[in-house]
């Protein structure tokens, strides 16, 4: 999840719809969840909030709010 925030969720997502278009294999189709995160602009760490939450600027990380029980 880390390295999905590092890269950019959104750019996760493009990936998975170019790969699940590109084979036509639902392996490849994109999580309700990550289409949600990218819709809502929860884009990682470049937006400052996806898995992980890095509004602090720190180097601990913290899960974000929406994953906390």
């Amino acid at each position: 999840m880390q390295l999905a925030d590092f890269i950019g969720l959104d750019v996760c997502l493009a990936i998975l719809r170019v790969l699940h278009d590109g084979f036509g294999n639902p392996k490849y189709a994109p999580c309700p969840l990550l289409v949600n995160m990218v819709t809502a602009g929860n884009l990682g760490k470049k937006s400052g909030v996806g898995f992980y939450d890095y509004s602090s600027g720190g180097k601990d990380l913290v899960v974000a709010a929406t994953f906390q029980k």
